[in-house]
């Protein structure tokens, strides 16, 4: 995966962990999206402010994908989460 910033999860999110789901709602507009196992994971690393980067190298490490589909699938969720306004971009 190319080297890119790294986003951050918005600040007035709220999120808990059930199972082995993540429940994400945004108060400001009232939607809720409940993220699967592996969006869990790449939840959590965000939240840690990993970058995308370690995170795909994670995903390649703890399951049965190569580099090449970890980056893409990567890529495909953060641009959901970014489309939905779940995430920002630091500036610096």
């Amino acid at each position: 995966m190319e080297k890119q910033k790294t986003p951050r999860l918005m600040s007035n999110l709220i999120w808990r962990e059930v199972d082995e789901n993540t429940v994400v709602v945004s108060p400001q507009s009232g939607d809720m999206r409940v993220l699967n196992g592996v969006g869990s994971v790449i939840w959590r690393l965000l939240a840690e402010e990993q970058s995308l980067e370690a995170i795909a190298a994670h995903i390649t490490a703890h399951y049965a994908v190569s580099p090449e589909q970890a980056g893409a699938d990567l890529r495909a969720f953060i641009t959901d989460l970014d489309a939905r306004h779940l995430l920002e971009w630091p500036t610096a």
